[in-house]
């Protein structure tokens, strides 16, 4: 699930003395105001650590608004609005892809691919993501995690791998009915857009 750091309102006291001397001889004199004092709450911040205690790799923020077409793309007991200028698209992965769609114009190294869905029975999702993350490491790479979200009602958790400086795998991982449903987004960070548009997938995707 997407964490958004929950940010409280200062408020400021002001602190004045209520107390005044008092004699018999001299007048009462008017108490000196003390200085205005201000005092901030503490504030929530964006977690550092998933759920799971991984390190969070904070990713950028939209560059902008996303346009989607009507048509969905459906798989195994989910489907998702195509985004519109990309196209559903066949590449030689292993293991092949449920889905998998791919910008139309070809200088923007990017596809979005959800794997075909694992049976995960009683496991856990902190346990499913832990296995793909031991995956990545047995390869010699270094995973982390991406800030939690949800998607369609569903709580899923992220991971992100940088291959090269040029090519970086975001997944977002979500148990449903058992199963395991690994939706990844292969891009160049120079190209944030694909970014943006995997975000609008996830927050158009539906079960059943």
């Amino acid at each position: 699930m997407r964490t958004s750091a929950a940010l409280l309102p200062a408020i400021a006291l002001v602190v004045a003395p209520c107390l005044a001397g008092c004699s018999a001889d001299p007048a009462p004199v008017a108490p000196t105001p003390t200085d205005v004092g201000v005092v901030h709450l503490p504030t929530s911040a964006a977690p550092t650590t998933d759920s799971g205690g991984h390190r969070i790799e904070p990713l950028p923020t939209a560059v902008g608004p996303v346009a989607m077409t009507e048509d969905r793309v459906r798989g195994v007991d989910y489907s998702y609005l195509q985004p519109a200028g990309w196209s559903r698209a066949e590449r030689d992965l292993d293991p092949p892809p449920d889905t998998l769609v791919q910008p139309d114009d070809d200088g923007v190294p990017a596809f979005i691919a959800v794997e075909r869905p694992i049976k995960v029975g009683s496991h856990s999702l902190a346990e499913v993501v832990d296995g793909i993350r031991q995956g990545f490491e047995a390869k010699g790479l270094t995973p982390m995690a991406a800030p939690e979200r949800e998607i369609a009602g569903y709580r899923a958790m992220g991971i992100v791998v940088d291959q090269s400086e040029q090519v970086r795998h975001v997944y977002y991982v979500v148990a449903y009915t058992e199963q395991a449903f690994a939706i990844r987004l292969t891009y160049d960070p120079a190209h944030p857009e694909a970014l943006d548009v995997y975000r609008a997938v996830l927050d158009s995707w539906a079960w059943g």
